[in-house]
């Protein structure tokens, strides 16, 4: 298939959005008929739409910014997969030289094509609600007992709040979202300097994997994959601040499952 005929992610989304001339859609149309994964997965994004509509209603009907775009998310993932690659390339060398060791540094690694719409979930989810003032979250950090046990029912599994006051670090709260497989939980934390950042998680199972950064649109995301969740952090703080909240984030996490 040369480039001109090969289908995108973002073709797939301009698809769902009823963006593409009468040409490209066809095309796209039988690429879904030939490829009955694809067929469902563009499914499930579509399932996923829906629901948005459901639970937000007009917000789902507002204008999306343009750092939302779905072209803009995959050109995006795109560079940073990019960029992944020449980490990789360069830890390599490194590996070759006997010099890569530690949990940390294997974050170099590129990121899946599932944890790598897991983070863009994550983003999104960040950059639409941290600038909210009245309604940030749904439940207040101050009634964290009942968040817990809320999320922990509808993510099917225990899920222990993280307390992240010895980072500097409060949590104003959390809400429930659709992810594209499942529910997802996202927990909104603030400094005293109103800065904020987001732990988003979804029930996953599966091997760990090491902490991976990845950055854009001056944020910052650290994802990695417990034993049965898959987390994202997105802030715009440096990367030892997020990596220290990451790791104390796992460990409450990690705790938790264990209840």
């Amino acid at each position: 298939m040369s480039d001109t005929n090969m289908i995108t992610e973002a073709d797939l989304n301009a698809y769902l959005d009823g963006e593409l001339d009468p040409v490209r859609r066809a095309a796209v149309e039988a690429y879904l008929a030939d490829n009955p994964a694809e067929s469902e997965r563009v499914a499930a994004w579509r399932d996923q739409t829906a629901t948005l509509r459901a639970l937000y209603g007009h917000v789902a009907d507002e204008a999306m910014p343009p750092r939302l775009s779905p072209h803009r998310l995959a050109a995006d993932r795109r560079h940073r997969m990019m960029r992944s690659a020449t980490a990789i390339a360069a830890a390599l060398v490194l590996v070759v030289l006997g010099g890569v060791s530690g949990w940390v540094g294997r974050g170099l690694a590129t990121p899946n094509m599932s944890e790598a719409t897991l983070v863009s979930e994550a983003e999104a989810a960040h950059a639409l609600y941290t600038p909210e003032v009245l309604h940030p979250v749904e439940v207040s950090g101050q009634d964290g007992a009942h968040l817990s046990k809320w999320l922990s029912k509808r993510l099917d599994r225990t899920l222990a709040i993280p307390d992240l006051s010895s980072d500097g670090f409060s949590l104003v709260g959390g809400r429930l979202l659709p992810a594209a497989t499942s529910a997802a939980a996202l927990l909104m934390y603030e400094n005293r300097d109103g800065s904020r950042v987001t732990l988003y998680i979804v029930p996953k199972v599966g091997e760990e994997t090491a902490m991976r950064f990845s950055s854009g649109d001056g944020l910052t995301a650290v994802s990695w994959q417990a034993e049965t969740l898959g987390c994202v952090l997105v802030g715009n703080l440096p990367r030892e601040t997020l990596l220290g909240l990451a790791k104390a984030s796992y460990g409450s996490l990690d705790a938790g499952a264990n209840i």
